[in-house]
């Protein structure tokens, strides 16, 4: 079975190559489109017809783990599982997402110690000096406007359509900076029966740990199966 992965903020596989190189199983990656509204309905339904026509686990990273609720809805997509990596289905931080409001991202990262602050606070200092200059060129190249908007719904996350009867896993990370306490606990909210998964690191498991993201996903893929077939 396929495990399709959709990333986070950013919209691309910059955080994730060495991850995705490390998975044995058959993966597909979807980036975020950007010639449409940013909103997650809006986006899962430009993804849509992108998906496997035979049954998938799906993995959404931090941002995208709002997606996933409008995939899972539609009956007409083959999914049997999600795992929701350091993600979300509630509002993170609303000063963190008014930032792209006032500012772009190469004017914050002018002001005095930013990339020390990027460096300590949202990687956990465990990202090496040319780790912490890539996450900043990252996140400068994303289009100003397309961050605006993907800011904008983050802040407006509400309700999510009714969700069928499969198998959830979420991978908690230890050191989040970026995911407040209620962002963290909104996919078991919606998901009851959810099974967390902590993994020590910062919001950036993916680039950080890629080897250690890596194994915990196949864990978490092959349980994933294991239940779907029982």
């Amino acid at each position: 079975m396929k495990l399709v992965v959709i990333p986070g903020l950013n919209g691309n596989d910059q955080f994730c190559i060495e991850f995705l190189e490390q998975l044995s199983i058959d993966t597909q990656f979807i980036p975020l489109p950007e010639g449409c509204p940013q909103d997650h309905k809006t986006i899962a339904n430009k993804i849509a017809p992108q998906l496997p026509q035979e049954p998938f686990i799906l993995l959404v990273e931090s941002f995208a783990g709002s997606i996933a609720p409008y995939l899972a809805a539609n009956s007409e997509i083959p999914l049997k599982g999600i795992i929701f990596f350091v993600s979300l289905l509630a509002p993170p931080n609303k000063l963190l997402l008014d930032v792209p409001k006032l500012l772009t991202a190469k004017s914050v990262f002018k002001l005095p110690l930013a990339e020390k602050q990027l460096a300590a606070r949202y990687l956990n200092n465990d990202a090496s000096p040319e780790q912490v200059k890539h996450v900043r060129k990252v996140i400068e190249d994303i289009p100003h406007p397309v961050l605006q908007q993907r800011a904008q719904a983050l802040k407006q996350l509400d309700a999510f359509p009714g969700q069928p009867d499969i198998p959830v896993a979420y991978v908690e990370a230890s050191n989040d900076k970026v995911l407040n306490q209620r962002a963290k606990d909104s996919i078991a909210q919606l998901y009851p029966g959810a099974r967390k998964y902590p993994m020590e690191g910062s919001h950036f498991l993916l680039y950080t740990k890629p080897h250690e993201s890596a194994a915990l996903v196949e864990k978490i893929y092959r349980t994933l199966i294991g239940q779907e077939q029982a």
